[in-house]
Formats: structure tokens, sequence, C-alpha cells
């Protein structure tokens, strides 16, 4: 791959977003206007074309002439929310304060999100989805590849919105919409007001500078609850202990000492009081806790299957009773991951915020996530497994699962079906897989 083709690609781009600051749609059509009436109108003698031409480059000098006006002085405050889902378009309130001596109209507000271009290591490592089956020359000019990385990098969408006329020395509350399109943190630069000439045809962009960040939490299906034949386990000093390694911190209640009580649990204040040694009690309890684990191991740059495999993980843990159970979730970033939903630890919200920060795993092998299952397993009443491919090191969890009689729930998502089924018939899989297309996502995991 040819470094002057990225460049040639960086330098076209940064050109079409100046055509696209400067000129409206109806003024990006006169340009073609320009050159053909140039190029069919040199001999005058000839055609009436340079009369086309003339008319058409004094439209546009003049407009752009008007577009030039002074500085808009437009005071604004953006009610952006802190949180918000990929997919479902969010509504917010500005207010703008009109500061001027003159009433302002024909102005657009819009977001600036920062959307880098790809890099020279992105675009040459990375791999368009379906990029085999174009011909060859597509191959190698790679247009298709640095189109689909640029949609990659877009994850939030903000279109130009018309304001009302703003009264000089007035404030106006406006609604203002975002779409965003993927998880993750979201930074916006500031914001856009263009201004558009009289006749429509050029326009003027004024950037404004205040920084703020989103976070997208991942889209969510509507998911069955998952229920297990699986009974409630023992653990020993309750919820908490359960969390952690040691004693449990669930205080039950006081009492009197007894030969063989541990002395960290003596209530000094208490015992000071009473004149006699006093304890704390701590409970033990049964409930059910179940195991979320999430298959992030990808080889390549950017994996649909793995996004949606995220959705699929919080729609199930939106959907599980956090009242009378508890969920872990398990994946592996750049280190084993461990975190707990239910019964009074990490509440949903914050397990969202998690979900949308998750990276795959390129460097660490899947048996990383068979070992962190097993150290765990002892204590789950059951497993939700959500996979994004097929082989031996997953298939050996798998196999696991079965032998050992753990409840489990064996989702895969299939990205190639053609590939899935060939990798499937190379090895013996011991426990059925609910199987889920990304072309029929949302039906199948309605199923569940």
């Amino acid at each position: 791959m040819s470094y002057r083709l990225y460049a040639l690609y960086r330098h076209t781009e940064r050109i079409k977003q100046w055509f696209s600051s400067r000129f409206t749609d109806i003024g990006k059509l006169f340009l073609p206007i320009i050159g053909v009436a140039f190029l069919f109108g040199i001999n005058i003698q000839r055609t009436m074309m340079y009369q086309i031409f003339s008319i058409v480059v004094s439209l546009l000098f003049f407009a752009f002439l008007s577009s030039l006006r002074s500085r808009i002085h437009l005071n604004i405050i953006r009610n952006l929310p802190e949180t918000c889902v990929a997919g479902t378009e969010i509504r917010y309130t500005i207010q703008i304060e009109n500061r001027g001596g003159r009433n302002e109209k024909c102005i657009f507000y819009c977001e600036d999100p920062a959307e880098p271009f790809p890099t020279w290591q992105e675009f040459s490592s990375a791999k368009e989805e379906g990029e085999e089956a174009r011909n060859l020359f597509d191959r190698k000019m790679a247009y298709y590849r640095w189109l689909w990385l640029l949609g990659i990098n877009r994850r939030i969408e903000s279109r130009d919105q018309e304001l009302p006329e703003l009264t000089s020395k007035k404030n106006t509350i406006l609604e203002i919409s975002l779409l965003p399109l993927r998880r993750g943190n979201v930074h916006l630069s500031g914001y856009r007001l263009t201004y558009i000439d009289p006749l429509g045809l050029c326009k003027r962009q004024i950037k404004y500078e205040s920084p703020c960040n989103i976070l997208v939490l991942p889209k969510l299906y509507s998911v069955p609850m998952i229920v297990f034949p699986g009974s409630r386990k023992y653990h020993q000093g309750g919820i908490v202990a359960a969390q952690n390694c040691g004693d449990s911190n669930e205080f039950l209640s006081l009492r009197e000492y007894i030969h063989g009580d541990a002395i960290k649990h003596i209530d000094w204040k208490s015992t000071a009081r009473a004149g006699k040694t006093i304890v704390k009690q701590y409970r033990d309890e049964y409930f059910c806790r179940y195991g979320l684990i999430l298959d992030s191991f990808v080889s390549k740059s950017y994996s649909k299957a793995f996004e949606e495999a995220v959705s699929i993980a919080a729609s199930i843990m939106m959907t599980q009773d956090s009242e009378h159970s508890v969920l872990d979730l398990f994946f592996v970033g750049s280190e084993c991951v461990t975190c707990t939903v239910g019964r009074g630890l990490a509440d949903r919200q914050h397990m969202m915020t998690i979900f949308a920060s998750v990276t795959p795993c390129r460097d660490k092998s899947f048996t990383e996530m068979t070992d962190l299952v097993k150290n765990h397993s002892a204590l789950l009443s059951g497993i939700i497994l959500i996979l994004i491919d097929i082989d031996e090191q997953r298939n050996e969890l798998i196999n696991y699962l079965a032998k050992n009689n753990i409840p489990a729930k064996l989702i895969i998502i299939i990205e190639n079906r053609e590939e899935y089924e060939a990798k499937k018939q190379k090895m013996k899989i011991e426990a059925p897989l609910r199987e889920i297309d990304l072309d029929h996502l949302e039906e199948q995991i309605a199923l569940l």
C-alpha cells in the first residue's frame, strides 16, 4: 500500500470539507457550470457560452462577498447530557443570547465533533469488510477502505439546524438534536455557526471552542430474561465476602465473645461500654450468582460482531433480576476484568459505562478467559457465554462447561456463515450453541 495514495486521500478529504464549508448544495452546482461554460465559451465569436460564464461567476462572486459579514455576536450555553445510547436520537437545549445591536437570521447551528482522519497505520493494516469481493483495481486503490474507515471514526451525527430570528439583546432557548452512531467516548471540540448569503450560494462557518465529552452507551435490544436450572450457591460471609477474599463486612449483630472468635471481630467500643468482650457477628448467605462472559478476542482492526456482542451483553445485563441475584461480567482487555452488579453492589448505570468503554483484545490468547472462568466457576449458578468466533480454544471452554455440568447459555454471533460452518465441522462441540446471524440479529435475540 502506497503512502502517497494515503496522502492523496487525506488532501482530497480536506478539499471536500473546505468546499462543503464555503458553498451550499446549489452553489456547488454552479461550479461545474463555470467549468463547462469556460471550456465551450473560449471562442466568443462562435458561441454565447461566455455570457453564461460571466453571469455565473458574477453571482458566485457577489454571494461570496455577502457571506463575509462581520462576526456574529452570540453567546451560546449548551445543556448536553453526560450519557446517551447509540442509535437513539438525543434532544437537548441551548440558550442563545444575542449581544449584538441587530436581529440575526439565516443562521444554522451544528455541533463540531472531533473526527480525526484514519492514521497511516490504520489505513495500511485495516481490511474493509467484504474487500476480498471487490475487483483488483478497487483493492489496489483502497478508496472504499478509506471511506469505510472514515465511517468507523464517525461516532456522532450532527446536522445543520436553522435557528429562528434572534432578537437583539434577548435570550432564546431552543431544542437541538444529535444522533450518536457508535458506543464510546465522543469528544465535541465545540460548535459551528453557519451564515448563508441572501442568494443561497455561499456560506461562512464560524467555529467556537467549547470542548466537552459525551459517553455513548451500547445499543440495547429487547432480550427476554434468561432463567437457569442451577441452584443457589453458598457464599460464606454473605454478598460482600462473595465479592472479596477474606471475611465479610456484612454486619448482622453484636454478641458476647465465645472462645475461638477472631480477635479482629472484637468491637472495642461496645466492649468498653459493656465491661465484657463483645464481637461483631456476620452472616452467611445463599443466593444465585451468574457469570456473563464476553468474548473480546478479535484479530481485525474493527469487528462488527464484537460491537453487537457488547450490545447483547449489555441488553442481557439490563433484563436480569438484580434484586435477588448477582451478575458477574468477565472480559479481557489490557488485563482480565471482573465486574459485579446486583444486591447492593454496582448499579446498572455503572455497568453500562463499563460496556461503553470495553475494547477488543488483540495481544492475548483466549486461554486467559478460560482460566478466568475456571477459577470462578465453583461460585456460579449459571453462565452466559457470548462468542464472536469459534476455534479450538473457545471450544475448550465450551466443552469444559458441558463436562462439569455447569448450566450455561451459549450464544455465538455469526458474521460469515460459510466460514463459521467450515470451522464448526472441524471440531467436536459438546454443547448446543444459540447461533445469531448479524443480518437477522434483532429477530433471533428475541427468541433467546
